[in-house]
């Protein structure tokens, strides 16, 4: 996804239809309901009770301790008033920096006086067994109700009770434990310990989170995310690590979206059981959508979603545990409204774009897809897949679109589009164009400035995505879909990459002379946004979808890769190599440029931490940090492996083996740079290991970056020739930073090569002397931006 952040006002109304009621299957399990109303039972007194969760540390020091009624035999809640402790020490150095940079500490304590703990595992013998009996505190009871209301309105967290539920239902997994504080210094401060992830919304496989909840708090988001401390000692912790309970294999999904954008579907999905012993199962639905029906091989069973407003996630109840490699064939009905927003002349955003449908680890599982989709009559709908057939049903027009070709997510858009299509004669790529005539409602009024109509640029849309095409074969190989939609939608300032289709940004559709009247003064980067948005996004046909990312550690693989692509692109469509040395110009500004707490994107810790690189006090470090640096990455193993004989083709066959390595699958930082390693060039193997561990800690699991200083001398050396002699000073850096860096010459405006300077630690290096065979223009290092560094 291509993001640019301005300030621009925009709005769109959608209707709001009241949800129809669900059968009595909804919410009907009597565990979930005994689990939802259960109540303080028993209260005991604490004193000096210690107890360990992997890297956390906890003591009640002294207080009362209350459990809720046992549900299927176990007591899983409870809720602690008094004095207690929490101490936390990471285990990983990469985790104690990050710390550091939000906290100011490398370890986190805190003191409380209320806790709720949510358990599965053996948590309530552990208690039982240092406490004495007390008199019920009515206290706890408020305690209680005031957290689950706390909890069940929020709109970014699981559903405790059906997340309790499906651990209780499957006894053959190691349970999960969660800690609820309330603090000193943490007003919401939540320790998780769950053997499936302790945030499987990232996704990731970690374990074990501490997360600071509180959205007021500067110190805000998750604390602590890692793997359980054994698997660090015995090198088995990795992105890897499959925590799924099912995958999905094949969806067939049949839309309606009535005049009034009012959403009615069925999904019928094939999914095989990864692990067995589940009860219980977790679909990606918005809340809006309310489900009316679930069945199971033909059988109607119950099925889990509370109101839209408050815990309003959607969870299947088995009949039955799952067998595990056992293949299951599900049945979802449901309707709603918040998918599709009018946003007036015939432009309409469409959201929820991985809930649209009750999905299944988006972008980790790949499937196959059968959409039938029916729309008013007057509108288009451009859909993943390849078309089959069209047809009308009255007032709506009906279209099929199929992909045999497994996906990790599918999805749509759609709007009054003037549409256009060319089949590309290099690549044989169609590459289709969708544009509404008119402007979205927030800019009425703008049509008059220069004939302003979206689709008076499809051309030029079509034209950028058929060049990246091009581009993209020739150095990541071919792309499996065989077409490619580039929509416009109503969105001004971002772009999203969906396989085989594309969600443009407004600006694209406009041109320099519309956003200069429409906008006032614009700024380079915007024009940069525009100029680039398109590469970017087609790039994400490789990166994000061709080759997925495992984890959230990963995604720079996507965004990284996405726009070192555009660069690519710039190289390839120019005479001149200006605008591509102003993209790694500016990527290198945007990484160091600090904001109004003097604090810098790269400050926030390495590429590898991901989503977790935005703070409050660095807010927007994750899209100013991992889309630049991980591009950045890319661009310096390109420069890496460029020889003078050969050119780019060792670094071009690398990642035609990095695409056709993970065809279809999720590839990760290490399995990436395993590709790497595979097509090591002798200079680059700089431990003389065959291992690219020295790179790799420094620009993905590090912060590092050089400062650089060249001076140089030219010195007649008989006839024509010189004789350069020159001193490299590399600082800002740790003792073990190293860097090959390179040495051009400026020969009649020709630059050429001159070597490399193999650099280390904060050093200078004076050892630099080559005859030359006539004089330079100027000798200077990273003349191609080669490596990113200070200036």
């Amino acid at each position: 996804m291509r993001l640019l952040f301005f300030a621009c006002a925009f709005a769109a109304g959608a209707a709001t239809v009241s949800a129809a009621p669900g059968p009595s299957l909804a919410n009907s399990d009597p565990n979930y309901r005994a689990l939802r109303e259960n109540d303080i039972k028993e209260t005991f007194l604490v004193e000096n009770l210690t107890f360990q969760r992997d890297a956390g540390d906890f003591r009640l020091k002294k207080g009362l301790l209350s459990f809720t009624g046992p549900v299927l035999g176990r007591v899983a809640q409870a809720v602690f008033q008094g004095e207690g402790e929490f101490f936390l020490k990471p285990p990983l150095q990469l985790e104690r920096d990050y710390l550091v940079a939000v906290t100011g500490k490398p370890t986190l304590a805190e003191t409380f006086q209320q806790a709720v703990f949510l358990f599965t595992d053996l948590t309530y013998q552990e208690f039982r067994s240092g406490v004495s009996a007390a008199p019920l505190d009515p206290r706890a009871r408020d305690l209680l109700r005031e957290f689950r209301e706390r909890m069940r309105k929020e709109r970014e967290g699981s559903n405790l009770d059906a997340e309790i539920l499906a651990d209780l239902y499957n006894s053959s997994r190691p349970g999960a434990f969660r800690a609820f504080i309330r603090g000193r210094r943490y007003d919401d401060l939540r320790f998780v310990h769950a053997p499936l992830g302790a945030v499987p919304e990232l996704p990731a496989p970690e374990e074990v989170a501490v997360i600071n909840a509180d959205p007021e708090s500067r110190e805000a988001g998750i604390l602590y995310h890692a793997h359980f401390v054994p698997e660090y000692e015995k090198g088995t912790a990795g992105s890897h690590e499959d925590k799924r309970k099912v995958a999905a294999e094949a969806y067939r999904i049949d839309t309606t979206i009535a005049g009034n954008e009012r959403l009615t579907a069925k999904t019928h999905v094939r999914l095989k059981a990864v692990a067995g012993g589940d009860g219980v199962i977790a679909l990606g639905l918005l809340p809006a959508l309310r489900v009316t029906r679930v069945a199971l091989a033909g059988r109607e069973v119950p099925f889990i979603q509370e109101d839209r407003r408050q815990d309003g996630d959607f969870y299947i109840v088995l009949p039955e545990p799952l067998v595990r490699n056992g293949s299951y064939e599900m049945e979802i009905e449901y309707q709603g409204d918040k998918v599709i927003a009018d946003a007036g002349g015939g432009n309409f955003a469409v959201g929820a774009r991985t809930s649209w449908y009750p999905s299944l680890n988006s972008f980790q599982d790949r499937a196959t897809y059968d959409l039938t989709f029916r729309v008013p009559k007057r509108y288009t709908l451009v859909s993943v897949g390849n078309l089959i057939k069209e047809s009308r049903e009255g007032d709506y027009a009906v279209s099929q679109w199929v992909s045999e070709i497994p996906l990790a997510v599918a999805g749509f858009n759609y709007g009054d589009f003037k549409k256009k299509e060319i089949v590309d004669q290099r690549t044989g790529y169609k590459i289709e164009g969708y544009a509404a005539m008119k402007l979205p409602d927030y800019l009425k009024g703008a049509e008059e400035i220069g004939g302003m109509s979206p689709s008076r640029l499809i051309d030029k849309t079509l034209s950028e995505a058929q060049a990246s095409v091009q581009v993209f074969e020739h150095w990541f190989g071919k792309a499996p879909y065989g077409r490619v939609a580039i929509t416009q939608q109503p969105q001004p300032n971002f772009g999203q990459s969906w396989p085989s289709l594309v969600f443009m940004p407004l600006l694209a559709y406009l041109d320099a002379t519309q956003r200069w009247q429409l906008m006032g003064q614009v700024s380079d980067r915007i024009n940069a946004f525009v100029t680039e948005v398109t590469a970017h996004e087609v790039a994400h046909q490789w990166w994000g979808h061709i080759v997925g990312w495992a984890s959230f550690h990963d995604q720079w693989l996507s965004e990284g890769f996405a726009d070192f692509s555009a660069s690519l692109y710039l190289q390839a469509i120019d005479k001149k190599p200006d605008r591509f040395l102003k993209f790694w110009e500016d990527h290198r500004r945007r990484i160091l440029e600090k904001n109004n707490f003097g604090q810098a994107p790269n400050d926030a810790g390495p590429i590898w931490m991901g989503l977790r690189l935005s703070t409050p006090k660095n807010p927007g470090a994750y899209s100013a940090l991992v889309y630049p640096k991980g591009a950045y990455v890319l661009h310096m193993l390109r420069y890496l492996m460029w020889d003078a004989k050969s050119g780019d083709e060792s670094f071009r066959t690398m990642m035609h083996d990095f695409v056709e390595t993970h065809l279809h699958k999720n590839a990760s930082t290490e399995s990436f740079k395993a590709v790497v390693e595979k097509h090591l060039k002798p200079g680059m193997d700089l431990d003389g290991n065959g291992r690219l561990d020295w790179f790799f800690n420094q620009w993905v699991y590090g912060t590092g970056i050089p400062r650089y200083k060249f001076d140089y001398t030219l010195a007649p050396a008989g006839g024509e020739e010189v004789l350069l002699s020159a001193t490299l000073t590399q600082s800002d850096v740790s003792a073990g930073f190293r860097m090959p860096v390179p040495v051009y010459g400026d020969f009649d405006g020709r630059l050429i090569s001159l070597g490399s300077v193999r650099m280390a630690g904060n050093t200078t290096f004076d050892g630099i002397k080559v005859k030359l065979p006539k004089k330079p223009r100027r000798v200077f290092i990273n003349a191609f931006c080669n490596v990113l560094e200070k200036k």
